[in-house]
């Protein structure tokens, strides 16, 4: 066999072909351009003099030239250490930047300084790099924000709880901190809710619960709602909602989330001081409503109009700006507005200030029987009420309050006390949290609907589980009613409500000092403690932790 070689394309330990010798066979050279003609990264041959001697396709494409452009033309040569690479930029004639990986070699078997360059397109790993990297500085950006946003209403909480421990203060300084605890709770609250909901959105989660929905309302409580900070900023709150209902199908509280979202948006970018104006219009069209939320203020840059409604985008901060929210707030509305079958987009007021947001939604055209909404009353009936709860501060309020509707409340702290309670007192309505110690709420449901089938008490799940998961389990483990923390009263006034007349209780009203009065209904002793504990079912799961639900 004469003593030929060919040239061939291997692949090295980083994935990219490399050049040596192989031998030939029956005395015949394989052409180096039929080797790497066909590869995957762009190849070029160097002459001695620096000049290209030949191109690939890919280096046609990569390098945005056609190969009789190349080939011919000089070469600069870039610094790159022994066996190693360098990354370049290249702007192609058509204005495209890419981004390579260049090796230089020595080319085996040919004149002394004829290099072979490899050049492997890198392009979209830069890019996927660049967006981890983003990615990685907007969740430190956003967790700083979440942090400031925390903490200025613990603050506020802080403080006004301190002063209600001052036996000299006023009832008008008592009543200002009683309405400082609620503002700040309310915000902590939609705070914790966009957290939730964005994490159910990513995981794909998110549940509606649809109904025909009268959209005035809602707009009403999305204002009410807003009320607040708009007022606090000194703003001027405008509205034009027609005098006629609109009737849409949607979830009620999702599309309160988003007017509620766009006003507190327009309400915190605008700058405070008197000047500012939120102006709230809604415009019948052909089969739809829009509703354009616009405000005075800077409006919003160029360079983040084309991304506001992305996850944790935010507008630039400042001292003067320190309370800029979440950058999840836009990202729901739009989420929650496509769930209904409508859409959100915005624009900037130029040449006038600010910015108009415009949601639109679709119309329902067919007359139908709207289903009654039970009024947010305080209570008629009350009821013997067993409230299963580990965690003492919400025992303790929850009990407060029911006591102040009129209602004879009986406690348990634990799942097998909640069992044991409700045999021995049966009780009109059992509200149970479900993170319990012994038993989890579930297994004390089905407990007691196993026990005292029909006589069982109506079962309320109250717990910081709210998935549809969650729902489920509730229903299936025998609950009446699932609530999830943290509960408004009135909410859970008017579950008791649905319950009060089936359970027969007499008409009774609070003494006025937070008590039952004698028409009130009474547990047979009071107060008991509750009776040891039956052996928790063979074969259960164990609870959650307590204090968890």
């Amino acid at each position: 066999m004469a003593d030929q070689t060919r040239i061939s394309a291997e692949s090295d330990g980083d994935g990219v072909a490399s050049a040596r010798r192989l031998p030939s066979f029956n005395g015949t050279r394989l052409p180096f351009e039929a080797i790497v003609a066909e590869a995957d990264e762009g190849v070029l041959v160097l002459e001695p003099d620096g000049r290209i001697g030949y191109a690939n396709d890919a280096a046609e494409f990569l390098l945005g030239h056609r190969r009789d452009e190349l080939e011919g033309e000089m070469f600069g040569l870039p610094l790159q250490p022994p066996g190693g690479a360098v990354t370049i930029n290249v702007l192609s004639k058509d204005g495209t930047i890419r981004t390579g990986e260049l090796r230089i070699e020595p080319l085996p078997g040919h004149e002394r300084g004829t290099m072979v360059v490899r050049v492997r397109d890198i392009s979209a790993h830069c890019q996927d790099v660049e967006t981890a990297r983003d990615e990685v500085r907007r969740r430190d950006e956003f967790l700083a924000m979440l942090s400031h946003e925390l903490r200025n209403p613990l603050s506020a909480i802080q403080n006004a709880a301190q002063l209600l421990t001052h036996d000299d203060l006023g009832p008008d300084f008592r009543a200002e901190a009683s309405n400082i605890l609620t503002r700040q709770f309310e915000h902590l609250r939609r705070i914790l809710d966009d957290l939730l909901d964005v994490a159910r959105i990513l995981r794909g989660k998110l549940v509606l619960t649809p109904r025909r929905v009268e959209l005035t309302p809602v707009l009403q409580d999305a204002l009410e709602a807003a009320a607040t900070l708009i007022s606090q900023q000194g703003h001027t709150l405008r509205v034009d909602i027609p005098p006629y209902p609109l009737w849409i199908w949607g979830d009620p509280t999702r599309l309160e989330q988003i007017f509620v979202n766009l006003l507190n948006n327009a309400a915190k970018f605008t700058p405070p001081g008197g000047a500012g104006s939120i102006d709230m219009t809604v415009t019948v069209l052909e089969e739809s409503v829009e509703v354009r939320v616009r405000d005075n203020g800077p409006g919003i840059p160029d360079d983040l109009l084309p991304r506001v409604f992305e996850s944790f985008v935010q507008g630039p901060q400042s001292l003067e700006r320190g309370d800029g929210g979440l950058g999840i707030g836009l990202m729901l509305v739009r989420t929650f507005a496509a769930l209904h079958g409508g859409r959100v987009d915005v624009r900037n007021n130029a040449p006038d200030p600010g910015a108009t947001f415009h949601v639109h939604l679709p119309l329902l055209t067919v007359d139908e029987p709207v289903e009654p909404v039970l009024p947010d009353v305080r209570q008629s009936s009350v009821l013997r009420v067993l409230l299963v709860e580990d965690g003492d501060d919400v025992r303790k309020t929850m009990r407060r309050l029911l006591e102040s509707d009129g209602h004879a409340v009986l406690e348990a702290a634990t799942g097998p006390d909640g069992v044991s309670a409700t045999r021995h007192h049966r009780p009109d309505v059992a509200i149970i949290d479900i993170g319990l110690p012994g038993l989890n709420g579930y297994e004390v449901a089905a407990q007691i609907r196993r026990t005292l089938a029909e006589n069982c008490p109506r079962l309320v799940a109250v717990t910081g589980y709210g998935t549809a998961d969650d729902l489920r389990r509730a229903r299936e483990a025998g609950f009446d009613d699932h609530l999830v923390k943290p509960v408004s009263f009135a909410k859970l006034r008017r579950v008791l409500a649905r319950w009060s007349s089936a359970a027969g209780a007499d008409p009774g009203e609070s003494n006025g000092n937070g008590a039952p009065n004698s028409a009130a209904p009474r547990f047979p002793s009071g107060r008991p403690a509750a009776a040891p504990a039956p052996a928790p079912a063979s074969g259960s799961s164990p609870s959650p932790g307590g204090g968890d639900g």
